[in-house]
């Protein structure tokens, strides 16, 4: 999906494990614009997460947040997403994520309808059972 590490030579599986950190970082860049402006706690949260990748890839990370961006602003669809997280992700991972995405959602100190709308909505398509995300959500809110 990100051709953007094809240039740096690392294996399969560091390949695998940074494409799944990058879709875990365009997902949650979407919570944090899904009410319509990402506050400077979840750019902050999310920042983490970039300079994260960016160590492991030995990529600036505003160069990564850049990448993010462009594929959240020419995505259509979550389909492309959810396809590579549902092929890639342990269900362990999937629980990750959500609490990531949760994570960003609360960040701001407060969780907007179209946060938690996004965060359900990816839940349901990656075959996480409500209560579990349920958990996931208490867990990322205290």
């Amino acid at each position: 999906m990100f051709d953007f590490f094809k240039k740096k030579k690392i294996t399969a599986k560091q390949q695998t494990s940074f494409e799944i950190e990058l879709t875990a970082a365009v997902l949650a860049y979407e919570i944090a614009r899904s009410d319509g402006e990402i506050s400077k706690d979840e750019l902050l949260v999310l920042m983490e997460e970039i300079e994260s990748i960016s160590a492991k890839v030995g990529k600036d990370k505003f160069e990564i947040l850049k990448i993010i961006e462009i594929y959240s602003k020419d995505s259509i669809s979550f389909h492309e997403f959810i396809e590579d997280i549902n092929n890639s992700y342990s269900n362990e991972e999937k629980h990750s994520l959500l609490e990531f995405m949760w994570k960003i959602a609360y960040a701001d100190g407060k969780l907007d309808v179209d946060e938690e709308r996004l965060v359900r909505r990816v839940a349901d398509l990656i075959r996480i059972k409500d209560i579990e995300v349920l958990k996931l959500k208490d867990l990322s809110k205290n």
